[in-house]
């Protein structure tokens, strides 16, 4: 049996949920910050109005920055579907990687997942004090609702997640594999 290639298919499921709960809240944080930036040069650089003769700097700098704001609006949605996406792909990770393994590696796997639950608590918290603050930062996370719930709830929705993946990564059978 080879228990190397059973420890590599347990670590990427794990380090995969860890990764998508940290690097969903980091951008979220980071589309918070460029979200306040875009709300206060955007409108400074509207005022501009006409630089030369025929030359009117409102209305190009209209042109290019609509579309930009639009997506920097909606960036909240499109990590929370990065987010969605994450799980689905590492479930469907687990179903590709299916095995029939020893009772030890069942262990490893379940005091990892203890290890993806702290890690998402310790996320979602860092989170959270950005979220509550009374500030233009913890305003725009509050009004990105579906991405901060899942942030915030993670260590309950990645426990649920760990444990579907272990009970598809586990429940292989000896004949498909040989």
């Amino acid at each position: 049996m080879n228990k190397k290639g059973q420890i590599t298919k347990i670590s990427t499921i794990i380090l995969g949920l860890i990764m998508i709960v940290g690097v969903v809240a980091a951008l979220t944080i980071s589309w918070g910050i460029v979200k306040i930036g875009a709300d206060e040069i955007v409108p400074a650089l509207l005022t501009i109005g006409e630089v030369a003769p025929g030359i009117n700097m409102s209305e190009s700098i209209a042109i290019v920055t609509t579309p930009i704001t639009i997506i920097i609006d909606n960036l909240g949605l499109i990590m929370a579907l990065i987010y969605l996406l994450g799980i689905v792909g590492l479930l469907s990770y687990a179903y590709l990687m299916r095995t029939n393994v020893n009772g030890w590696v069942i262990a490893l796997f379940i005091v990892s997942v203890l290890l993806v639950i702290i890690s998402a608590i310790a996320v979602s918290q860092f989170y959270e004090e950005f979220y509550l603050t009374q500030d233009d930062l913890g305003e725009i996370l509050r009004t990105a609702t579906l991405v901060s719930y899942l942030i915030i709830y993670s260590p309950v929705i990645l426990t649920i997640v760990a444990f579907i993946a272990g009970i598809i990564l586990f429940t292989g059978e000896e004949e498909q594999f040989r």
